[in-house]
C-alpha cells in the first residue's frame, strides 16, 4: 500500500510540474522587445492604454514587420486624424507593429507603450 501511495505522489508531482512548465512555455517565456519583432513571432506583453493609463495583457502574433515612423510622418498622421485631436497628453511614438491577437482581432501597437514583453516558448500554439 505504501508503494501505491508513493507512486501516486510521484505521478501527481510530475503532473503538476508538467502543467507548470506548459503555462510558463505559453505565457511566460524569455524577455523580448516588440520593436525587434519578426513576422510570425508571438509575444505576450502589457500594453499601456493611452486614454486611461491602465495596462492590458495581450498575447499577439506579429503579422507585419515593425514600421519606423519619422517625425514628419507622425505630424502628418496627427494632422489627418481626428483621434484625440484636442488631447495634449496623447503622443504618437516612432515604432508601430501590426499584430493579430489571440481572439483574431488585428491591431497596431506602439512599441514604446509595451512593458513586460515576453516571447513565449510555445506561443505559436495558442496564437
Amino acid at each position: 500500500m505504501e508503494n501505491v501511495m508513493m507512486m501516486a505522489g510521484i505521478v501527481g508531482v510530475g503532473a503538476i510540474a508538467l502543467v507548470m512548465f506548459g503555462v510558463y512555455a505559453v505565457y511566460g517565456g524569455s524577455h523580448a522587445e516588440l520593436c525587434n519583432a519578426m513576422v510570425g513571432e508571438v509575444y505576450n506583453f502589457e500594453y499601456l492604454q493611452p486614454v486611461s493609463g491602465d495596462s492590458k495583457r495581450v498575447l499577439a502574433k506579429v503579422i507585419e514587420r515593425p514600421i519606423h515612423l519619422d517625425d514628419h510622418t507622425i505630424a502628418s498622421m496627427n494632422a489627418r486624424s481626428a483621434y484625440r485631436r484636442n488631447d495634449p497628453e496623447f503622443k504618437r511614438t516612432n515604432h508601430l507593429v501590426t499584430c493579430q491577437t489571440a481572439d483574431g482581432n488585428i491591431r497596431q501597437f506602439y512599441c514604446e507603450r509595451v512593458k513586460n514583453c515576453r516571447k513565449p516558448l510555445f506561443g505559436s500554439m495558442v496564437a
